[in-house]
């Protein structure tokens, strides 16, 4: 077996993650790194986007219950040429905003004569009084005249429209809208509630001396009778008549702020200040590029910020959109927010070297996009050594651009306990065995267990590797990238440790079965509890280690019942010092191997 240390060649500049210095970027990395604790790793290069297959994702809602993300929101295929026919909303969910199920459709246009045309922009909130899911939403008419419709769910899947649906179209006496004329704008509400009312505000015109694009402002104690506030923020700037569209209201700190997207152009505006009244377009700066923003406090202190992002797939002559997802830094003394755009490969790999981690991971199938074979990638990510394209504003290349096979480098990931019996994945590039592969290697020893190469072609092909051997070890994956030949270069996806019934292959089962368990809170400060299920009566020890693998606590020998069982570890070392804030990793351990371990985060 080969040793790690003989394949990094020590002229490659190491590139890690740029870290901002604050003790709260830190916190917001690691509360959005972490989510629900897994017995089993996996790298799968998915990123913070959501992707609908052959279809263009535009204005949506994004919500958090039960620590499962939904996303709702109205699309179109990929070669429809305007987005004013979207006549569907779908409905998908996600446990960290990377990995989603497949979409559902939950409502449709054309029951009625104001949605006959089109359906746009939901927004959904959760109506505690009637212990039901509100869906605000855009109706079209045959003249897509927009009205504001609403529906409401007990489960979020099944969806029922307000019989007294249009619940708000504006007076035509007061703003340009004209059910018997062509296009008139009434669209994308946001609801928030304040002073035991519901607000609504909503794309709109007004006549203002000049035809002013304006947020309409109505207040509702029932969701369906509302007053008209008069406008809530207009267009002052040099085009007035661009309409304000996709509103986002939200305070923080002492600082009131207004987000939305200018009609026609490309970048999300943001006016702040000590109140509503001091707003003004001449204050108005660009956050970001994109469409339809979105900001959501899920955890305390962390902004969400999210918006579609269009990117053009050089095989097709249609822009694509897709929903991306990155935090926002905002600041209780005022001050204009910041986008913080994390590093993907940050969460899982530790160290990246050389100019061929330059963007990864590459987003979507980067080959097909410029003609060549397809990856075979699974989600809408992978590792590929040559390519050259991180993603919609990444700032890292365009759909279909590659570095090529001149450019070398390496990433390894954070150690991790070795719980599955068997590791699959997905490899293709170069046969380059020696100096273009993937491979598992020991924490302890730096041995390299397992290693692939491709086949010669882009199409990545699955790969399995037989754990049981070193089950309970520390270990690491590296991805090496060391050939500058013809196709030296490598894809990987789906590495994913999993448990596999060995029984009818004629080898033995594994003796030590795995365990139900989990861990909450999780982040955590001072202390939290690992629970585990106990089949029947035995003994074990939980362990602490670092994410490089070493030691930080161990329980010691536990004597247990059979049933639920737990763990309490207070945030000390073994020499009863305070560990540090930072992710680590707990392992069950039985019989000298490990049954169940999962990722943990300590926040001081």
């Amino acid at each position: 077996m080969r040793n790690a240390a003989q394949i990094f060649p020590l002229s490659l500049q190491v590139f890690r993650c740029k870290k901002l210095a604050s003790f709260l970027v830190m916190a917001i990395l690691l509360l959005l790194a972490v989510g629900d604790s897994k017995a089993f790793v996996k790298f799968d290069f998915e990123q913070k986007f959501y992707v609908h297959p052959q279809r263009q994702v535009w204005d949506f809602s994004l919500i958090r219950p039960d620590s499962v993300y939904h996303i709702f929101y109205h699309s179109i295929l990929e070669s429809t040429p305007h987005a004013a026919h979207a006549d569907t909303i779908w409905h998908a969910t996600s446990a960290d905003l990377r990995c989603w199920s497949a979409p559902l459709p939950i409502l449709f246009s054309g029951s009625n004569t104001w949605d006959e045309a089109a359906i746009w922009a939901p927004d959904i909130f959760r109506d505690d009084a009637g212990g039901r899911w509100i869906l605000a939403y855009t109706g079209c008419d045959a003249q897509m005249n927009q009205r504001t419709l609403m529906a409401e769910s007990n489960d979020l899947e099944t969806w029922q429209s307000f019989p007294e649906n249009p619940v708000l179209e504006p007076d035509p006496a007061n703003y340009v809208w004209d059910p018997n004329e062509w296009w008139s704008d009434f669209r994308d509400p946001f609801v928030y509630r304040q002073d035991e009312q519901w607000h609504i505000l909503i794309t709109a015109k007004q006549w203002l001396g000049v035809n002013s694009g304006i947020l309409y402002h109505g207040v509702s104690d029932n969701l369906l009778d509302w007053t008209d506030e008069g406008f809530f923020f207009a267009n002052d700037g040099d085009d007035p008549w661009r309409v304000l569209e996709s509103p986002q209201y939200f305070v923080r700190g002492s600082t009131h702020h207004l987000m939305f997207g200018e009609y026609d152009t490309r970048g999300i505006s943001l006016v702040s200040g000590p109140s509503p009244d001091v707003w003004t377009m001449a204050d108005r700066v660009i956050l970001d590029y994109g469409y339809a923003p979105e900001v959501d406090q899920f955890d305390s202190g962390i902004d969400v910020f999210s918006r579609i992002t269009p990117f053009q797939n050089p095989q097709q002559e249609n822009l694509s959109y897709v929903a991306r997802f990155d935090t926002l830094l905002t600041n209780a003394e005022g001050g204009d927010p910041l986008v913080y755009k994390a590093h993907p490969l940050e969460e899982d790999w530790a160290i990246w070297t050389g100019l061929s981690n330059l963007a990864n991971p590459t987003f979507g199938d980067n080959p097909a996009y410029r003609g060549d074979e397809p990856c075979g990638l699974v989600g809408h990510g992978f590792y590929g050594s040559q390519e050259y394209y991180q993603g919609p504003l990444s700032g890292r290349g365009s759909p279909g651009t590659r570095l090529g096979d001149g450019v070398t480098g390496t990433l390894t990931s954070y150690p991790f306990v070795i719980t599955g019996n068997r590791m699959d994945l997905l490899v293709g590039g170069g046969h380059y065995p020696e100096t273009c592969y993937v491979a598992l290697v020991s924490s302890l020893d730096s041995t390299i267990l397992f290693s692939e190469t491709g086949t010669d072609q882009e199409l990545m092909t699955p790969r399995q590797w037989d754990l049981r051997p070193y089950q309970g070890q520390t270990a690491y994956i590296t991805i090496v990238d060391a050939e500058n030949g013809p196709f030296g270069h490598i894809n990987v996806d789906e590495i994913e440790e999993t448990w596999f019934d060995y029984s009818g292959t004629g080898t033995p089962s594994p003796t030590v079965p795995l365990l139900n368990h989990s861990v909450s809170p999780n982040p955590f400060n001072p202390m939290t509890r690992i629970r585990f299920f106990l089949p029947e009566p035995g003994s074990l020890s939980v362990r602490i280690q670092d994410i490089r693998g070493r030691l930080v606590w161990e329980s010691g020998l536990l004597s247990c019942e059979a049933g639920e069982n737990s763990v309490t570890w207070t945030g000390l070392d073994q020499k009863g010092g305070e560990a540090s804030s930072g992710t680590y990793i707990y392992s069950i351990q039985t019989h000298g191997a490990s049954a169940g371990s999962g990722k943990i985060t300590l926040l001081r």
